[in-house]
């Protein structure tokens, strides 16, 4: 294995360094080589970077992860684009937290077309199988890239629906492109990676653990120039995608459904927020290019939804007169950054919160 791929394997190991931290440490030191050749006190004089992290970084290193991580990686023909190469997409870079690297199989041009991510819920109706299938077929056929999650239900119609018309689409995982998740998908994975591209950041062998999911539907929203939301539940992970395409300054579309669905629940209330209602493919792309944020304008009145737990828990960390950075609420809530983000953006939704730039939050 060359001393590149070890640094990189090495940075994505450890526990409590995520992109931004690994990006963090990078700006200060200059290269990953440098990050491990440098000394303890050196290293504690990274914002965020406490004692745990500094051991961990300072540890030998584990031969037995790089040689298994070396035999995967050639086992499966997988190959690695960083945050630091030419080719890396501009679109996913503007985000707060890209991943430093992308594990892939398949066509890596893909990333330079133009991209629209469609997601929704794992159990959809006939009508929304109906409805992604149209969408995505269109969509492709006038030349966009699809962009989803290759899981059960709206995502699996997604991609089938648009290699069938012989067009583009991009699978982001949220586990190692080794593995096929749900196991009845390996033949889709198998297409997608001769026909598309599967990408992911986590390890090759990474388990489809829940908490890798908020971090894959980030991606899936950075990459694509607008998000549609076919069907989702009042608590789909489909709405976190849609939340992370808000806090990215990207667009959100909604298809509206059946009021007596529980699949419909979801997209109307992105509806009443400010997402944009969309009928037919045309909808979208004449709203292309006119960047907006969800609520922010159209008259639209914002719902009073009672706070939940996991709200209130970050919300009495929160002040109306000092800000507080996002790292200091992970670290106060005893949770990731990842799992604190979308709790944070339906308080923004709400009107409770205020975001300022760098990651700063304080009360409204």
């Amino acid at each position: 294995m060359n001393k590149s791929l070890s640094n990189i394997i090495r940075i994505l190991s450890i526990h409590g360094v995520g992109p931004r931290k690994a990006l963090d440490l990078y700006n200060h030191f200059g290269s990953l080589e440098n990050i491990f050749s440098a000394s303890s006190a050196q290293l504690r004089k990274v914002k965020g970077i406490h004692e745990k992290i500094v051991t961990a970084i300072r540890a030998p290193l584990d031969e037995e992860l790089l040689a298994g991580q070396s035999l995967l990686i050639e086992k499966y023909g997988v190959q690695l684009l960083t945050i630091w190469d030419e080719d890396y997409p501009e679109l996913l870079k503007q985000i707060y937290d890209p991943p430093i690297v992308l594990f892939y199989r398949g066509d890596i041009e893909l990333l330079k077309t133009k991209s629209i991510g469609m997601v929704g819920t794992r159990t959809p109706t006939a009508y929304g199988k109906e409805v992604s299938a149209d969408f995505s077929q269109e969509l492709a056929k006038r030349g966009y890239t699809l962009v989803s999650g290759a899981a059960k239900g709206v995502d699996t119609h997604v991609h089938r629906a648009c290699l069938q018309v012989k067009g583009k689409t991009i699978a982001v995982l949220g586990n190692g492109v080794d593995r096929v998740y749900p196991a009845e998908n390996r033949n889709l994975y198998d297409e997608i990676a001769s026909k598309g591209l599967l990408i992911s950041e986590f390890l090759m062998g990474s388990k489809p653990d829940a908490p890798n999911f908020p971090r894959r539907n980030r991606i899936i929203s950075g990459l694509s120039a607008g998000t549609v939301v076919i069907e989702a539940a009042e608590r789909s992970g489909s709405l976190i995608t849609a939340y992370f395409a808000l806090d990215q300054n990207r667009e959100v579309f909604a298809v509206p459904g059946n009021i007596k669905s529980r699949q419909s629940r979801g997209t109307h209330q992105l509806i009443r927020q400010g997402a944009k209602l969309i009928e037919n493919v045309d909808d979208i792309l004449e709203e292309l290019g006119e960047k907006y944020r969800l609520g922010s304008s159209g008259g639209q009145q914002e719902l009073s939804i009672a706070v939940d737990n996991k709200e209130a828990a970050i919300l009495k960390h929160i002040s109306d007169t000092e800000t507080i950075h996002i790292d200091d609420l992970a670290s106060l809530t005893e949770q990731t950054t990842f799992a604190i983000l979308g709790i944070l953006l339906q308080l923004e939704m709400k009107g409770l919160v205020q975001q300022l730039p760098g990651k700063y939050f304080k009360r409204k």
